[in-house]
């Protein structure tokens, strides 16, 4: 190591004047242009980077605060229709009709004046889910009591439900 550091030595001096400015002032320019490169140019890259994220982070933020208020609004003022006359197992069976799980119920049966229990084979599973909401939503019919199984076809269930008229 000593010798290269020598021989380097030697080179250098045997350099006319102008030759060793030139070399020191390539040396200079890629000692700068390394830094830029290496250190300077990633960082700043970072930093606006995460100056982006963070400006999505708080357009997000301020979404869900707006979009919090009005859910909290919207909660208070659901839409319900009063409820019918018909017999229960009757809004049961019309509403499964409309929502297309019809061909799925194996059996519906009353349970005292206000209640019924339903037997569905293989429905789909969100299907399922809008008839619920759509029965407690526009019929004020409420669940119970709910068994449901998942079967071996992905997204289809089983269920065993108990429904009572408001």
């Amino acid at each position: 190591m000593k010798q290269q550091l020598e021989l380097l030595n030697n080179w250098y001096n045997s350099l006319s004047l102008r030759d060793r400015n030139l070399f020191i002032s390539t040396i200079v320019i890629l000692s700068i242009t390394l830094f830029y490169l290496i250190v300077w140019e990633p960082l700043h890259q970072g930093r606006d980077l995460q100056q982006q994220k963070l400006k999505s982070q708080q357009d997000i933020y301020s979404w869900m605060q707006s979009a919090s208020s009005e859910a909290m609004s919207l909660k208070g003022a659901g839409i319900k229709k009063a409820p019918s006359n018909q017999p229960i197992s009757l809004i049961l069976e019309n509403s499964a009709k409309i929502s297309g799980l019809k061909q799925y119920i194996n059996k519906i049966e009353s349970s005292g004046k206000n209640g019924a229990r339903v037997k569905i084979d293989s429905a789909s599973f969100d299907q399922l889910l809008v008839w619920l909401n759509t029965l407690e939503q526009q019929h004020g019919v409420t669940i119970t009591t709910a068994n449901i199984e998942r079967n071996d076809e992905m997204g289809t269930v089983s269920a065993r439900l108990s429904f009572e008229k408001l």
